[in-house]
């Protein structure tokens, strides 16, 4: 009988591990799950930051083109303005 009890104690003692362990798996799944959602949200970030850099990287190239333009406009200016001058004289 003794045995018997000894087998039952042990018995008890794996079922509440087990079930234990269950829980704590449980549990961890769920932080996974958690955690991908973040990762998937933070991926999502950083897509959006990098469309954003390469937008900016296509402004700043469209700026240096227009001050490039202002440029070469301006000195076109300068010289009509200079052979005006010349004229008058």
């Amino acid at each position: 009988m003794e045995k018997i009890q000894m087998l039952e104690d042990k018995i008890t003692k794996v079922i509440d591990k087990i079930k234990s362990l269950t829980d704590e798996n449980s549990a961890l799944n769920e932080k996974i799950t958690r955690l991908q959602e973040g990762l998937d949200k933070k991926d999502k970030e950083l897509r959006a930051v990098k469309e954003e850099l390469q937008n900016m990287d296509i402004v700043k190239t469209d700026i240096d083109k227009l001050n490039s333009e202002r440029e070469t406009v301006k000195s076109q200016i300068e010289n009509l303005i200079k052979e005006l001058e010349s004229v008058e004289l």
